[in-house]
């Protein structure tokens, strides 16, 4: 039976979030939904997008109306363009920004341009000059005499014809405007936030470029064309965020927080239906909902920023909203966790039915052939050709462990812990959805709390009242649950515990059984973890409803605070929950700097290689050759190459005329940093020039039909045309937005030049229709295969590389902070654990960051061995690393030191060899994501079998007893044992996810694995168990290590059947033999007697 409320906590009043599925559907007819970005029609997003069209829908009016048509001039189109890249989708600072950078661009470009030009034309003599100048005025009166035409238009196409071009100004055109094309490509390249700054800059500096060298005298206005239609477009999307429906910053940042409120239900949704209802979880749904909340998240941190300047009328300030972040992230956290909790519980079963499924299919394929081995030599050929699977050691010692730690009631040891923990779970679980439904609504509430339609007196009343019995309902449950479910979990496995509440023995069976107190124990701690976090906001909340009752018009608390942003810094809010629990921003920042300093002394001291000097030549020569040196070297050639047509004599009047300074700024924004975004590039502005072509001959013909351009008509097409356009730009999915842009661009170019061309005649104009449109599409292509020669030539920019050297670093820095670990682990003095939540976000956040960089591998055309599968796989294991180290860097400063010391004997957490092959291991993978060479046949993995070695040769004695449980304490330490068996197994599998990718180099002889593979666990270390089961499990593995001896079939015809009599003797053996204490040397001296 699937539970209805799962649903309701991911829609709810969020928009953003009505496109995620539940984690389990419900029996009975799935409604249908539309596409997610056609699932816009709600309130806040027509808002949106009306406030967005009607911009842009200005100002294609003033196309259609001749006097701002013949003042702006013929490229009054532009101000629409911009529009579609800058639309003003979100809150007026943000858009503030963004233009500021799009005119700053603009600027940049107009001011270079001048000192260009007037550095260019002082390389000529001005008595060259006139001489020119007087020989072209006789030119054009010649001919004007012979056409009729009037001197004024022959000299000015004489002009832009080439007549005035000279070698020396051209250079210095060319060497200048390049000079900065280079530096904003740089400045591109390494920080994309100036990334408008480079293309507004480039088109206005393109102008200079291609149409300067062709005049005679200084005018510095001749980038006006651009640039005055551009400004008119951000001051028309600046009004539409003032005039129609203004949002301030702090009722965005509420409504991402209203939206993440309701996502953060669906954890505590899916864990009561999968534990009281028993309804199945879907792995895909939840990592649905973890990547769906993180980016909601994400989504609204910008936007804090600006809180400190935010004007807004409403219930909350500024300082109030921003109050909530932290407490908010706290809850996310903790809502996070207990979804990883269940990804990595149903991700684990996976594994091991994978393995399982091998370890079937390799016993029934070498039983099958044991039967058939006579008369089958061909077949015996063929199977030693056949290809070793990668990674089989490991993975077959990963089946030995788990059949080894497997025991037949495991299933009721679950059981067991399942029954215990749910009547308690059934009290909390409850609680926690009302505490975030009543946060949610609270919130909503709040935020309607604006100018029009506001929420009455009595509702506000009701909600605080709500919030705050939920609050006390909270508090009451959380420790109710914690100490009933800890009792009930003794008194589950009391069998176990002798009078005095301490484990009777040792033995393996009551081990297995100690594994359900454990299990219950990380659940418990979760879901404490959990209802503390709902516990801290829902206190911010309430303190806030009752502090703040009333409506005011907030103002900003100065510009001071713009910096403040800028540098980092955090103001204190002044409503706060009592007793907050977060550390002073101070100490924080002094804790992380030791933390940094420990950091570097666990990256070791680099030895002094090269001279000062040297370091210097090879240090510019990688900044020159580095992946943003050769973009910005890229762009500059292509630069040179579509802008040289425009300054010789012969071609300047057919590329002026044939416009194409728009192939130029094709061929620049086409250019990018890595191939797999050159390709998505590639086809996204071949599919958007078509898709904006035709939607602009559709508006340009139904407007004006067979006419020279009806003003009215277009106004009214292209009110729809711009609509859908703008739906595109605004809701489409991200890989789809340059085709968008391209397609508003294209669209608003069709129909701009053609109404120039009926109304404002002029010399170059394209002509009208579908003339217009055939010719931008052939400037499209032009641009766009001048940019694929220069991308692939000398060598193309592998995203491949690039991303594998980040992973690269990854694992280095994930190798520092275990580092960290281990220097804070059972040290009291030690605090740099504090910060580890900084540490592990910064780090987070670099992964996060390669998201998009890796989904585009696909469209990728390299000869690198990592597909895009491939590397996400190794982030997502890079980021559960990451994850685990963290927790366990935070808990080495709040676990008792005693704990943290047991946790060090139990697991060999410090022991020297243990820390040599994860350090060894990480290494190896670190230098194999930087060269791609296969990774080593043997290595110390898999490492959780080292580790259950090492319990199992060191006989640690197992403290445990009913007072330990009811220490809050263990909970915590469950949870430590619990990250650090995740943290080997990640490592592990990562190397099963390189080999997989790069495959095994070094190979051992496989009768060299096998007799490291068939001594039973702990052998190595003086002990061995008699079991049947075993036995038998190493009988198996000995007639496989004796096939594997393929010569006994090959020189002797029958000698595998020739031995078998003497194996039954063997076999019985195995089996009746007693519990034999040996050392590894007796071991040794038994394999060399065999």
């Amino acid at each position: 039976m699937s539970d209805p409320t799962r649903q309701d906590a991911i829609d709810g009043h969020a928009p953003a979030t009505e496109d995620l599925v539940s984690a389990k559907p419900s029996s009975g007819a799935k409604p249908r939904k539309l596409p997610g970005w056609l699932d816009h029609f709600n309130g806040r997003d027509l808002r949106v997008l009306f406030r967005c069209s009607v911009a842009a829908w200005v100002a294609s009016l003033l196309i259609v109306i001749n006097p701002s048509l013949r003042t702006i001039g013929t490229a009054t189109f532009f101000s629409t363009l911009v529009l579609f890249m800058v639309p003003p989708s979100g809150i007026l600072f943000i858009f503030i920004l963004g233009a500021f950078t799009l005119v700053l661009g603009m600027a940049v470009g107009w001011a270079w341009g001048v000192i260009a030009m007037k550095a260019a034309l002082a390389a000529r003599p001005a008595a060259e000059t006139n001489a020119k100048l007087q020989a072209l005025g006789q030119a054009a009166y010649a001919q004007a005499n012979s056409t009729g035409q009037p001197v004024a238009s022959v000299q000015q196409i004489l002009i832009y014809e080439g007549w005035m071009l000279d070698t020396r100004v051209t250079a210095i055109y060319f060497s200048l405007i390049c000079f900065m094309v280079y530096l904003l490509a740089r400045l591109r390249a390494k920080n994309p936030k100036f990334t408008l700054v480079q293309i507004f800059g480039m088109i206005v500096m393109d102008i200079s470029l291609t149409i300067g060298p062709l005049l005679p005298t200084f005018n510095g206005t001749i980038p006006k064309v651009l640039v005055e239609p551009g400004a008119i477009g951000i001051g028309l999307g600046l009004a539409s965020s003032i005039l129609f429906f203004p949002k301030s910053t702090s009722s965005a940042v509420l409504d991402d927080m209203e939206s993440i409120v309701r996502l953060l239900k669906g954890p505590t949704d899916m864990t009561y239906s999968s534990l009281i209802e028993d309804d199945p979880l879907e792995l895909k749904d939840l990592h649905k909902l973890k990547f769906k909340t993180i980016a909601t998240y994400k989504k609204m941190e910008p936007a804090l920023g600006f809180l400190p300047l935010d004007f807004s009328v409403g219930r909350w300030n500024a300082d109030d909203v921003k109050s909530l972040k932290e407490p908010l992230r706290q809850a996310l956290l903790s809502s996070l966790m207990l979804l990883e909790f269940h990804i990595a519980r149903l991700g684990g079963q996976a594994k091991v039915d994978k393995l399982e499924a091998l370890t079937s299919d390799r016993l029934s394929s070498s039983g099958s052939e044991a039967s058939q081995v006579d008369g089958e030599k061909k077949k015996e050929k063929k199977e030693k050709n056949k290809p070793r699977e990668v990674g089989l050691r490991q993975l077959m010692e990963s089946v030995n462990m788990i059949q080894t730690l497997r025991s037949p009631e495991h299933e009721s040891i679950r059981t067991e812990m399942l029954e215990a923990i749910r009547p308690p779970s059934k009290k909390i679980l409850p609680a926690c959805q009302d505490a975030s439904a009543v946060i949610a609504d609270s919130l909503h509430a709040v935020n309607a709390s604006r100018w029009f339609g506001r929420p009455s007196k009595q509702r506000m009343d009701e909600l605080c009242e709500r919030s705050a019995s939920t609050l006390e309902k909270l508090q009451g449950l959380r420790s109710q649950f914690a100490s009933e479910t800890t009792e009930r979990l003794i008194d589950t496995y009391s069998d176990i515990f002798d009078e005095n509440g301490r484990l009777k023995s040792t033995d393996d069976a009551t081990m297995r059984t100690s594994r359900g107190i454990v299990m219950g124990m990380v659940f418990e701690e979760h879901v404490l973890t959990m209802a503390d976090g709902w516990e801290q906001l829902l206190a911010q909340l309430v303190g806030l409803m009752k502090e703040r009752q009333k409506v005011h018009l907030w103002l900003p608390r100065g510009l001071r605070y713009a910096f403040d942003w800028v540098f980092h810094k955090t103001a204190v809010a002044p409503v706060q929950a009592a007793q907050s629990p977060y550390p002073d921003p101070d100490a924080v920042e002094q804790q992380l700097n030791a933390a940094q300093q420990s950091l570097r002394i666990s990256r070791g001291y680099k030895v002094q290689r090269r001279s000062g000097l040297g370091k210097a030549i090879l240090s510019t020569y990688h900044w020159l050759i580095c992946a943003e040196g050769m973009y910005a070297l890229r762009l500059v050639a292509v630069t040179i190459a579509c802008a040289i047509p425009a300054v010789i004599p012969s071609s300047a009047g057919f590329y002026y005329r044939e416009k194409g300074l728009w192939g130029l700024i094709m061929a620049q924004t086409s250019v990018v940093v890595y191939m797999s975004d050159f390709t998505l590039s590639f086809v996204s502005r071949g599919v958007g020039t078509v898709v904006g072509g035709v939607a602009g001959l559709v508006a340009w013909y139904i407007g004006s039909g067979h006419g020279d351009g009806n003003p009215y008509g277009l106004a009214a097409i292209m009110a729809l045309v711009l609509l859908l356009l703008m739906w595109g730009r605004l809701f489409a999915p991200p890989v789809l937005l340059q085709a968008m842009i391209m397609g508003g661009a294209t669209c608003i170019l069709v129909v701009g030049y053609s109404y120039d061309d009926t109304h404002i005649p002029s010399y170059g104009n394209p002509g009208w229709g579908y003339s217009v449109f055939w010719r931008r599409l052939v400037l499209v292509l032009v641009g766009s295969a001048a940019a694929l020669i220069v991308q692939i030539f000398p060598r193309p920019p592998s995203a491949a590389r690039h991303i594998c050297k980040t992973l690269s670093n990854t694992m280095r820095s994930l190798s520092d902070h275990y580092a960290l670990l281990l220097s804070c682990w059972g040290q009291p003095d030690r605090e740099e654990g504090l910060v580890a939540e900084q540490l592990a976000l910064n780090l987070g956040e670099t992964l996060t960051s390669l998201d998009g960089p890796v989904s585009l591998l696909r469209l990728e055309f390299s000869s690198s061995p990592f597909t895009s599968d491939r590397l996400t796989q190794v982030k997502s294991l890079c980021q559960e690393l990451n994850q685990h180290l963290g927790r366990l860097l935070l808990l080495s400063s709040s676990l008792p030191e005693e704990l943290q010391s047991r946790l060090a004997r139990h697991a060999g957490m410090l022991d020297h060899r243990n820390v040599g092959d994860v350090m060894a291991v990480l290494g190896v993978v670190e230098q194999a994501l930087k060269t791609g060479d296969p990774l080593p046949e043997v290595l110390p993995t898999p490492l959780l079998k080292r580790c259950f070695e090492f319990w199992r040769a060191h006989q640690v004695e197992i403290e445990l007893c009913k007072d330990l449980i009811r220490d809050e304490n263990y909970r915590r330490f469950c949870v430590a044992v619990s990250c650090y068996l995740k943290f080997l197994g990640a490592v592990d599998d990562l190397v099963l996810v390189m080999k997989g990718t790069l495959g095994e180099s070094h190979i051992v002889s496989r009768d060299l694995l096998h007799d490291l593979s068939v001594a039973p666990m702990g052998v190595l270390y003086g002990y061995e168990k008699r079991d049947t089961k075993d036995a038998g499990a190493g009988f198996a593995t000995f007639i496989m290590r004796l096939k594997s001896l393929t010569h006994l079939n090959y020189v002797y015809k029958d000698g595998f059947h020739a031995i078998q009599p003497l194996l039954r003797p063997l076999l019985r053996w195995r089996i009746a033999r007693c519990v034999v204490p040996r050392t590894t040397e007796q071991h040794t001296k038994r394999q060399d007697a065999s």
